[in-house]
């Protein structure tokens, strides 16, 4: 998943977690962790709880567009 992950250094992320959610963009990428940077500051997220990683969609006005998981 580390590997995988440091594709996305740098850009806008939605985090999938086993109990929850997480965004912003990602700063860091360490052997068990991630570092994410947003508007309400720095988050840490255990890459072992990660299920889902993905690039937040934009729309044509550089938006970010709504997503809805399932």
């Amino acid at each position: 998943m580390r590997e995988l992950a440091e594709r996305f250094i740098g850009k806008d992320v939605y985090i999938n977690l086993l109990d929850g959610r997480a965004d912003g963009v990602i700063k860091e990428v360490t052997d068990n962790g991630i570092v994410l940077e947003n508007k309400n500051g720095v988050q840490v997220v255990n890459l072992d709880y990660v299920v889902k990683l993905r690039e937040y969609p934009y729309n044509k006005k550089g938006k970010r567009s709504t997503i809805i998981d399932m």
